[in-house]
């Protein structure tokens, strides 16, 4: 009587998609702040845009004044950074609002946007009435704009505005507030500075992929970090499995560690050389306000991880290769070696998304 095959493959597949897509994307904060609502401005080119022109859009809105000596400049200078991170999002769009409407015609408008390098498909300068500037601003972005009165209006200082950047869903709703300069009063501006930018953009970069289905994995590393840690916890399983002679378990979790692993080395290399085109993330820019001290320990398990990676794949091919081909006593030899190697290699992936993406979370 032939006993039916475990269902232990079955399982731990399982187990592995319920990971993966619970890793695709953070769950949602409830972060609906309400609609932005209708308008009908005027852009630097003289065409009428309207609210219904974005729609369909994730965008970033902003508040200044051509002849501001405030926080203007640097107002604007974050959106010129954020053109250039978001250069590659085709759904994304960065609309300037002025809040000197009776100075700043289109004309104005066009030569401010152009010593900013913007785009003008991608960012749009808007002004009309003062009154629809000044409604919009105060009453459907919840910001505040105000003309100074006597001794408060300077050259330089004729609005008094709130420099804070809004980002604006696809259906015109907004979804946070976000700094758009640095905050003297703070202990480390720059820091301070650098967290909200970053986290303006996971905030848009969220917005742009929020209606994907969910077998379209955005949070690589999320999803590659989930991989290491399956990959893991089958390895300590096989181990202990095969310690307890349960063979057949160990072959199952050692074959189905081996198709994670896989599937994280496609995965990991789809993202570096695809999506970000085989730049970089830097640990200074990504984990910032991080003790030097840390940063030495994240290069080291970095290093120590990049390296055995690159042994343990033909290493553990081998080693499953004796393995089914019933050469147990050198797959007995070779496994001593190669089962520390792989695991530290599975845990060390976890640990380096850990350190650059929690430990000290820019977004």
């Amino acid at each position: 009587m032939s006993s039916s095959p475990p269902p232990w493959p079955r399982l731990a597949l399982a187990g592995l998609l319920c990971l993966a897509c619970a890793s695709c994307r953070p769950a949602a904060e409830g972060d609906d702040l309400g609609s932005v609502g209708d308008f009908s401005l005027t852009d630097r080119s003289g065409r009428a845009v309207t609210q219904a022109d974005l729609l369909g859009k994730v965008w970033v809105a902003s508040f200044v004044f051509t002849r501001c000596n405030g926080p203007c400049p640097q107002v604007t200078a974050t959106m010129a950074q954020l053109q250039a991170a978001f250069a590659g999002q085709p759904d994304v769009r960065l609309v300037t609002f002025t809040v000197d409407p009776a100075h700043d015609d289109p004309h104005e408008l066009a030569e401010y946007a152009q010593r900013y390098g913007a785009d003008p498909e991608r960012w749009l300068f808007l002004t009309g009435p003062e009154e629809k500037i000044y409604g919009l601003v105060n009453k459907q972005f919840h910001v505040y704009a105000k003309p100074n009165e006597g001794e408060d209006r300077k050259p330089g200082a004729e609005v008094m505005h709130d420099p804070r950047l809004v980002v604006v869903d696809r259906r015109g709703h907004v979804r946070g507030y976000y700094q758009g300069v640095r905050d003297t009063r703070l202990p480390d501006p720059e820091a301070d500075y650098e967290s909200n930018v970053r986290r303006l953009k996971a905030k848009v970069d969220e917005l742009v992929h929020e209606d994907e289905p969910w077998y379209q994995v955005h949070d690589f590393p999320r999803f590659n970090a989930t991989l290491n840690a399956v990959s893991a916890c089958l390895l300590v399983l096989g181990y202990a499995a095969i310690r307890a002679r349960l063979v057949r378990l160990h072959i199952a979790c050692m074959l189905t560690a081996l198709a994670v692993s896989t599937a994280f080395l496609a995965s990991y290399l789809y993202y570096h050389v695809i999506i970000k085109h085989g730049q970089p993330t830097y640990f200074r820019e990504q984990a910032v306000g991080a003790p030097e001290w840390v940063a030495r320990l994240y290069q080291g398990v970095l290093l120590s991880h990049t390296a055995l990676a690159v042994v343990v794949a033909p290493l553990a091919l081998y080693t499953v290769y004796l393995g089914v081909s019933g050469r147990l006593t050198r797959h007995v030899r070779v496994a001593r070696w190669a089962m520390p190697v792989w695991l530290y290699v599975s845990v060390t992936g976890v640990v380096v998304y850990w350190m650059l993406y929690r430990l000290y979370p820019g977004p």
